[in-house]
């Protein structure tokens, strides 16, 4: 059985897992470890095959497969209740891991996608596809239009880190997974709390009120902020509110 990399934090009773999102990995939480309340929590900070400390595991980049990967992990390190957060292409994985794991306690979703994933036409999804694979300037593309207001020293930093913290293979089967997953008729069977924080400044799909009309008629126990001063990357831009939020929400 693949154990997933990880890398833990605190030695609080609460667990919180935490999983990163197509264009970075567990680094993308380092700025808010300062501000973490590490004697009531502990932080396990997981990477999906192909990404940070789980680099060198190959698989089939599913949302199946990562949901269930996530799943042993609960087992093998003997966890009960566990607080899950994801970050954007992770949210898809951890709604479907909620389904199969009783011992989630409660979602925390970072810029998410929804459960039927983002549909946008074959041909552009293929040419983003396409693109992805060939390593032919899409990383840069999306970092600078996500980066409009931040310098360039910024975009340079989150470009490597897309870079480094994965497999070509790796970026290319969980950005298909996104694009071509649905199981959007299951997630009615969650029931756990659901807590969202979106960014202000975000691509229009992750908007405060694009995230409401895709979940709200899904879930029941909802709850959605919206960082004033983030767009995608809210743990990075703002942590200070980022590792408040998580601390309340997990009260």
């Amino acid at each position: 059985m693949v154990e997933l990399g990880y890398k833990t934090i605190g030695s609080g009773k609460k667990i919180i897992i935490l999983l990163h999102e197509l264009m970075g990995d567990h680094r993308n939480y380092e700025p808010i470890i300062p501000y973490l309340d590490t004697i009531n929590y502990t932080y396990i900070f997981v990477d999906h095959r192909g990404y940070g400390l789980s680099k060198d595991i190959k698989g089939t980049y599913s949302c199946e497969e990562a949901s269930n990967d996530v799943k042993n992990l609960i087992t093998k390190l003997n966890l009960k209740d566990v607080y899950l957060i994801s970050h954007s292409m992770s949210t898809m994985i951890a709604q479907k891991i909620a389904l199969i794991d009783n011992r989630i306690k409660s979602l925390i979703l970072i810029t998410p996608v929804p459960a039927c994933g983002i549909k946008i036409a074959s041909l552009a999804k293929n040419q983003l596809l396409k693109e992805m694979k060939e390593n032919s300037g899409k990383i840069e593309e999306i970092v600078n239009d996500s980066s409009k207001r931040y310098n360039q020293t910024w975009r340079d930093k989150r470009i490597k880190l897309a870079y480094d913290a994965s497999t070509v293979e790796a970026r290319v089967g969980y950005m298909s997974m996104y694009l071509n997953t649905d199981f959007l008729d299951e997630v009615k069977n969650i029931k756990i709390p659901v807590k969202i924080i979106v960014g202000k400044y975000d691509f229009p799909i992750f908007s405060l009120k694009s995230v409401k009309r895709l979940f709200e008629p899904s879930y029941e126990n909802l709850e959605t902020v919206e960082c004033q001063e983030s767009g995608h990357y809210p743990m990075i831009e703002c942590p200070v509110f980022f590792a408040s939020k998580i601390e309340e929400f997990c009260k």
